[in-house]
């Protein structure tokens, strides 16, 4: 009796909890129906569970305070439909509350905090990077707004170019694609900065084969085998946001394939956030001579840009339609495979 017993007890704690999840939800869908609006399922959810347990209680009440007076299933139905009546009741009035102080919408939800969480805590780490990079190259002092007197001199200011071309090789592709801009701000920068800034390279290591695979499945729907009639494996070139292979398509025409790097975007984007952070600071001191923070708004527009391959398809069209119309065959402008080209691959 006892062993029974116990298995019984068991069944029901493993069981319960499954029954109390579906008649929540249910409760949720029904008064989520009945309010006729799109509510956040967060509280629609708890409106279920609340309108569960204030059902329970209440059914209960109802059968004990009139199973003396009558019988039959009728009147338990009618217990059953008023206890259910009330608690849907219960679980709408708590959203009408809910929704007049706390509208849907206006609080991120659970999976937005979860995802911001996330990337701010890969932000931090980042941001610590960069920090120690800078430290490394004696930077810290110049972000302070210190050791300004170094920049009066050539021999201070070739120096402190020297170092900035260091953090921002160490820094990665986007730095790296930063110091390239501002190499070209003759009207801005000092010579000494324009002539060190100018000699930053973006060559990388190319991507495993493997991963560019994943990128052109991803954008194109199809594997390189069904898509070209040939596709070298090895790049022809690499570079921090992009490398480019050669292949063949299946019609004979010959064509280079630019792939994004798959970790590209999500590094940039966490690039260009510390980038904005540090112009702010700059701004401050003697970067707001040489408007640091509208550089770095322009920098990040034009990154992003690049980041998306189909502005560039977009471009090449453009300026051979234009080269077209001049007549102008000195130089051959490719044009772009358009029903290929995609904001990773073109």
């Amino acid at each position: 009796m006892f062993h029974v017993t116990a298995v019984s007890t068991a069944v029901t704690i493993l069981v319960a909890p499954f029954f109390i999840a579906v008649a929540a939800l249910l409760y949720a869908f029904a008064v989520r129906r009945l309010l006729g609006l799109r509510l956040g399922g967060l509280r629609t959810l708890i409106a279920g569970v609340l309108a569960f347990l204030v059902a329970s209680p209440i059914i209960t009440a109802l059968f004990g305070n009139n199973s003396t007076e009558h019988s039959g299933i009728l009147p338990g139905l009618w217990f059953f439909m008023l206890g259910t009546a009330i608690a849907l009741l219960a679980g709408m009035t708590f959203l009408v509350i809910a929704e007049a102080f706390v509208p849907s919408g206006s609080i991120p939800g659970p999976l937005y905090l979860a995802n911001g969480l996330r990337n701010r805590l890969s932000r931090t780490k980042r941001y610590s990077q960069i920090m120690r990079i800078l430290q490394r190259r004696g930077l810290l002092p110049y972000l302070r707004g210190s050791r300004r007197s170094e920049l009066r001199t050539s021999d201070g200011r070739t120096r402190l170019a020297g170092s900035i071309r260091l953090a921002l090789e160490d820094g990665g592709v986007t730095f790296v694609k930063l110091g390239q801009v501002l190499a070209t701000r003759r009207d801005l920068l000092p010579d000494e900065f324009v002539q060190e800034l100018s000699g930053l390279q973006d060559d990388v290591a190319p991507v495993p084969w493997s991963e560019i695979d994943e990128v052109i499945k991803a954008e194109l729907g199809a594997g390189v085998d069904q898509l070209f009639a040939s596709f070298e494996r090895t790049p022809l070139a690499a570079a921090s946001i992009a490398q480019v292979h050669a292949a063949t398509l299946r019609s004979g025409q010959r064509v280079v394939v630019k792939v994004c790097r798959p970790e590209a975007p999500a590094v940039v984007e966490s690039d260009l956030a510390i980038l904005e952070s540090l112009a702010g600071r700059l701004d401050r001191s003697w970067g707001r001579s040489v408007g640091a923070v509208d550089l770095a708004h322009g920098f990040r527009d034009a990154l992003r840009e690049e980041l998306d391959l189909r502005i560039e398809a977009r471009n090449m069209t453009s300026v051979a339609a234009a080269s077209a119309r001049r007549g102008d065959s000195r130089v051959r402008i490719p044009v772009p495979v358009e029903s290929m080209s995609t904001r990773r691959v073109r």
